[in-house]
């Protein structure tokens, strides 16, 4: 058994633990699974992530009440654990939001402790096509969040078909907000000629793709995602490629760094290769389409800088 095969057993125990404790906690609290459904007068919905709450949100207006689980840059959403706070606001809500592909599967075991209840689970991951296994990272995608939204309006609209138009209404401004993020990284895919980045986690490949550009370091980023060394070899490739400009620019995800990471990006400037500085979360009172127009213009700014 490999070392991250051995973490997720461990993690995959603690769950039923937790399970079995969320399930005695809310009924003693009088939280019990019922198949009744909600009737607080507007659509409850937790999400799991900000920007996904943040969408929710933006349809619904004043119609419903949004909790967001993962609402600041120090919690790690992929190691959480799950609280009763979480479990009773699992089982009052109409609608759960979650990333899916490994990400949160905590909300999985909440969510399962509350069967019968009527929820409906919105899984991003299975609404873009993804599977087990894909990078999650999915909201760096400049396509994404408008799915989401268009996905939540026809949710929501069968809940309460009563404001339908409103829903649809509120989503398609919202909509027109994010149109902005499509728009710049195409402007960017014109100008990238397919040309390589070296990233230090998979956290803003979507986006690159999108770009126009193409991932070099795969196996160094996986790596560091799953906190582990990278092998010598892909640190002399990385190395390699910073000394001989084989890459337009290096992405570094500021939010974990390690001395592997550290030492590639003190090399990058050495060798005067641009470093993007990119965050896996949204900072804490900023916006989903500031958070990632901010990312995408340091792309644009590298290649005005280059022309």
């Amino acid at each position: 058994m490999t070392d991250l095969q051995k973490q997720n057993w461990w993690r995959s125990m603690r769950w039923l633990t937790v399970v079995a404790a969320f399930v005695a906690l809310l009924t003693l609290a009088g939280c019990q699974p019922t198949t009744q459904p909600k009737q607080s007068g507007k659509i409850n919905v937790v999400a799991t992530l900000g920007f996904y709450g943040e969408a929710a949100q933006a349809i619904l207006g004043n119609r419903g009440n949004v909790q967001t689980i993962i609402n600041s840059p120090s919690i790690d959403a992929e190691s959480y654990e799950p609280d009763v706070k979480t479990a009773k606001l699992v089982a009052k809500a109409n609608v759960v939001i979650e990333n899916g592909l490994g990400y949160d599967s905590w909300m999985d075991h909440v969510v399962a402790a509350n069967e019968g209840s009527g929820t409906k689970t919105l899984t991003i991951g299975k609404l873009m096509g993804k599977t087990t296994g894909d990078n999650p990272h999915l909201w760096s995608d400049p396509t994404v969040m408008t799915q989401v939204t268009r996905r939540l309006v026809q949710q929501f609209s069968r809940i309460e078909p009563r404001h339908a138009a409103e829903f649809k209404r509120r989503g398609a401004a919202y909509e027109r907000q994010l149109a902005v993020l499509s728009k710049t990284a195409q402007q960017i895919k014109r100008h990238a000629h397919g040309q390589q980045v070296a990233v230090s986690e998979p956290v803003f490949d979507m986006a690159l793709t999108a770009m126009g550009y193409r991932i070099s370091d795969g196996h160094f980023a996986q790596s560091i995602e799953e906190d582990s060394d990278p092998t010598p070899a892909d640190i002399t490739k990385l190395q390699r490629q910073i000394k001989h400009h084989e890459i337009a620019f290096f992405v570094e995800n500021t939010q974990n760094s390690s001395k592997n990471v550290t030492a590639m990006v003190d090399l990058a400037r050495q060798y005067h290769v641009p470093v993007v500085k990119v965050t896996e979360t949204m900072p804490t009172n900023q916006t989903y389409r500031a958070w990632m127009l901010a990312q995408y213009r340091q792309v644009q700014r590298i290649q005005e800088d280059r022309s």
